[in-house]
């Protein structure tokens, strides 16, 4: 009975031994997995990858890299990458699986000792909070602070590493080293006050409304001094009057802005018209000797009371009202971008459209938009489809407004948006009625459907919007009407839908619902979504 017990075991044994020599052979190798799985052979992963491997002394390639018949038995593997440590290990291979190992790859590291300075005659009272930057050929570390003596010890790759010491106020300062494993490398910085200067100014928006809402009723002034120092801006009308002056702080890192949203000191919007902005900045004298020169920078900024920028839908193939175009278009430099989801019955059961949209205006008065639809049916089939379109607006004086646009649609089987006219191309003529903070919106427009439709599809839109400080919301209806043989009969869509874009941000969240009917046929819909708009 022992005798059977012992054979049996020893059985066992032989058919897990394989498995309990890779395993001894993964043992010596901490942080790396020597895994048996089916097959036969050898295969070599390593992080990162790209590492040159050796089999029994014979170079065999790059990993990630599999051998299939390498001979069953002991075998010897190195691992070389510059930049990082040598590995060597033995494996053991058998008929019956196929070993696969994974190897961390460990970096070679040396040590660099930053020391940082002042440079003689340096002020004394200027503060010195300095950052480390390194960098190689193929990469960027940092940024690092100084410890509080000014002194930092860096552990880096070996190979030669650019280090990089940035201070506010004083002259970057830069020192190529050889990093090795053998040695520490000791680097010191000797700084320099950098003389004051006033650069890269710009401004967000050359043009604003100071009603819209937020951010995008403001431009935002941004410039950049060497050193610490203070200022102020001034706006002035085309009169020279002054219209808003503010004080700067006291500058203490390199980058500055400040916000104006088109309104005087006492918070009331500006007339129209072109206004003129003085940024100017001087040193601290207590940081540097001699007289403070100051330094000036002029600029100019449009308040124009007919860029209204207000999200919109994408629905209908130009922007406005989920059923209706609006003649509106963002100024120049706006843009919209739009991602969400409609679900409701439509023509085939029930199905959820995805869809992302953007609209931007790269001159004033143009516009131009482009969707993208996904269509995904209860069926497990899917179909998709694009579009895009300009607008002119041609008038817009109170209180009407004007435009032409075109429009182009493609969609493949099963694809065709479902708030949209469907594929083809779209001539537009949206007008609109300007009542303060409405617009009355009638746009009439034909459809050409494609080369088997040759007679257009007659589109009748209405629609009305308000628009709030922070929102907007309307009711919009369209009239589809098909003269072509197989035809359905009249299409009637109509929705509301609203749009919140609350400030500081520029987070848009809307919301639509809505009814369409053909024939005898009638169904619902409903969608949200989210976007930015700037």
């Amino acid at each position: 009975m022992n005798r059977k017990r012992f054979i049996f075991t020893l059985l066992i044994f032989l058919c897990l031994f394989p498995a309990f020599l890779a395993a001894r052979e993964a043992s010596d190798i901490v942080g790396d997995s020597f895994e048996e799985i089916n097959g036969r052979g050898l295969e070599i992963r390593t992080n990162p990858s790209g590492v040159k491997v050796f089999i029994d002394g014979v170079e065999r390639g790059f990993t990630p890299v599999g051998f299939d018949n390498l001979s069953p038995g002991e075998h010897s593997v190195r691992l070389i990458r510059e930049g990082y440590k040598e590995r060597d290990f033995k494996v053991t291979l058998f008929n019956t699986s196929r070993l696969l190992v994974s190897i961390e790859m460990e970096e070679e590291r040396g040590m660099v000792m930053v020391s940082i300075h002042r440079a003689a005659g340096s002020p004394v009272t200027l503060p010195l909070n300095p950052q480390i930057y390194t960098n190689s050929l193929d990469e960027t570390i940092g940024p690092v602070t100084a410890s509080s003596d000014n002194k930092t010890l860096l552990n880096l790759p070996t190979g030669y590493r650019t280090i990089t010491v940035r201070a506010f106020g004083w002259e970057d300062e830069s020192e190529t080293v050889l990093v090795s494993e053998s040695s520490a490398v000791e680097a010191d910085f000797y700084m320099k006050p950098a003389a004051f200067s006033l650069r890269n100014v710009s401004q967000s928006r050359k043009l604003l409304n100071p009603m819209n809402s937020g951010s995008l009723g403001a431009t935002e002034y941004r410039f950049e001094v060497s050193a610490p120092g203070t200022g102020n801006i001034t706006i002035t009308d085309r009169n020279g009057s002054v219209v808003l002056k503010k004080h700067f702080g006291i500058f203490n890192s390199w980058f500055q802005s400040v916000t104006w949203n088109g309104r005087d000191s006492f918070g009331n919007p500006l007339p129209e018209g072109i206004y003129t902005v003085m940024i100017e900045a001087s040193a601290l004298p207590e940081f540097f000797q001699g007289a403070a020169e100051t330094l000036s920078f002029r600029l100019e900024t449009a308040i124009d009371y007919s860029a209204a920028i207000f999200p919109l839908s994408l629905e209908s193939g130009v922007s406005g009202l989920t059923f209706a175009p609006m003649p509106h278009a963002l100024p120049a430099g706006s843009y919209q971008f739009e991602a969400g989801f409609v679900f409701g019955n439509f023509r085939l059961p029930f199905e959820m459209p995805f869809g992302i949209s953007l609209r931007i205006a790269p001159f004033n008065k143009f516009e131009f938009a482009a969707a993208f639809n996904v269509n995904v049916h209860l069926e497990n089939r899917t179909g998709w489809s694009v579009s895009g379109s300009v607008k002119y607006n041609i008038i817009y004086s109170l209180p009407f407004s004007f435009a032409a646009a075109v429009s182009y649609a493609w969609a493949n089987e099963s694809g065709e948006p479902k708030l949209g006219p469907g594929g083809g191309i779209g001539l537009y003529a949206p007008l609109s009625l300007e009542l303060s903070d409405f617009s009355i919106i009638f746009s009439p427009a034909v459809f050409w459907r494609g080369t088997d439709s040759p007679a257009p599809t007659m589109l009748i839109s209405t629609g009305a919007l308000y628009r709030g400080g922070w929102f907007n919301a309307g009711l919009s209806m369209r009239s589809e009407i098909d003269f072509t043989q197989n035809s359905e009969g009249p299409k009637f869509l109509a929705g509301v839908q609203g749009r919140f874009y609350p400030p500081p941000s520029n987070l848009v969240f809307s919301f639509l619902a809505g009814v369409w009917t053909q024939n005898s046929k009638a169904g619902g819909f409903g969608g949200v979504g989210i976007g930015v708009i700037y």
